[in-house]
């Protein structure tokens, strides 16, 4: 038997959009995008991590100022109702991911079970 698994990843994606948690990040995304002040910071705070990451993917270091730039930018956008909610909506989806991800990849881990280390129970 043929088993196309990107079907099955396709009939995934589809189903994804119809859980209770996609729902809840979609509202929540629609709620901070009703916030054009909460969005422009949100946006703003995601320029500046974006720019810090292609330097340090570059081998440089952000600097001082654009730490603490980015700091009290993320202190300001955490105090925003809509940016919490989004927060929040995004910490339940990337569980559901993460419990989808564990059940998927479990008869790879099955398969090396008998060879890997067992943690040590006497510690």
């Amino acid at each position: 038997m043929v088993v196309n698994i990107y079907d099955t990843a396709n009939d995934m994606s589809r189903q994804l959009v119809e859980t209770q948690e996609y729902q809840a990040l979609k509202k929540a995304l629609d709620e901070l995008k009703a916030d054009t002040e909460a969005l422009d910071s949100f946006k703003k705070f995601q320029q500046m991590q974006a720019n810090a990451q292609q330097k340090q993917m570059k081998g440089q270091q952000p600097t001082e100022d654009e730490i603490k730039a980015i700091q009290t930018l993320a202190k300001e956008i955490s105090g925003k109702q809509p940016i919490q909610n989004l927060m929040n909506q995004e910490r339940q989806i990337d569980q559901m991911l993460q419990q989808l991800n564990k059940t998927i990849t479990s008869p790879i881990q099955d398969l090396y079970s008998d060879i890997m280390p067992k943690p040590d129970e006497n510690k």
